[in-house]
C-alpha cells in the first residue's frame, strides 16, 4: 500500500517548517485594518508596526521562529524575538489583562525556544466577548534592530501559521 495516501487518508501530515524570517499569523479570522482597532495605542502603532485580526478560533500561535522572550502569566500577551534580534509582541483583546487569565490557558514558558505557528495560548474568543472585551489580536513589531522595511499581507483573511510577513 502507498504509505503516502494512507497518511493523507487518515490526517497525517509533515509538520510545516518556516524560514527564521518568515512572520506568521498568530490566529486564524479577517484581517482588521488599523483605522478600525479600537484601541489608539494598537491603531496607531504607537508599539510598532502592528498587525491585527478577529480571532476566528481557539489558539494563538508563535508568530515566529525564536525565544518566547515574555509570556504574561494571564495569556494576553506573550512577545518573541526573533534570531536576527526582531521583537515580536502579541497582545490578545483590549484591556483583557483585566480578565486575569479567564479565557486564557497559556501552553508554553517564557524562555522556551518555539517554532512559528505553535500553539502559545489557548483562547476562548466568546468568552472574552461574553465578559465584555474585544478579542481582536495585534501582532506588533515591537523591535527592528535591523531597520528592516516589513510589509503585511494585504488578504482579507489569514489562518495561524500562514505566513504573513517577510
Amino acid at each position: 500500500m502507498n504509505m503516502g495516501l494512507f497518511d493523507s487518508l487518515f490526517g497525517k501530515k509533515e509538520p510545516k517548517t518556516y524560514q527564521d524570517s518568515d512572520i506568521v499569523a498568530v490566529v486564524s479570522g479577517p484581517v482588521v485594518r488599523n483605522a478600525d482597532i479600537p484601541d489608539p495605542v494598537f491603531a496607531q502603532e504607537m508599539l510598532g508596526k502592528t498587525f491585527a485580526v478577529k480571532p476566528a478560533g481557539d489558539k494563538a500561535v508563535a508568530p515566529a521562529n525564536g525565544t518566547l522572550e515574555v509570556m504574561f502569566p494571564t495569556g494576553h500577551a506573550f512577545a518573541v524575538r526573533m534570531a536576527d534580534g526582531t521583537g515580536l509582541l502579541v497582545h490578545v483583546g483590549i484591556d483583557t489583562v483585566n480578565l486575569k487569565g479567564k479565557g486564557f490557558k497559556v501552553m508554553a514558558s517564557q524562555g522556551d525556544a518555539v517554532k512559528a505557528g505553535q500553539t502559545i495560548v489557548k483562547i476562548d474568543p466568546e468568552l472574552i466577548r461574553e465578559l465584555g472585551y474585544n478579542p481582536i489580536t495585534m501582532l506588533i513589531i515591537s523591535e527592528n534592530p535591523s531597520e528592516k522595511e516589513f510589509t503585511f499581507t494585504d488578504e482579507d483573511y489569514v489562518y495561524a501559521g500562514n505566513i504573513v510577513c517577510r
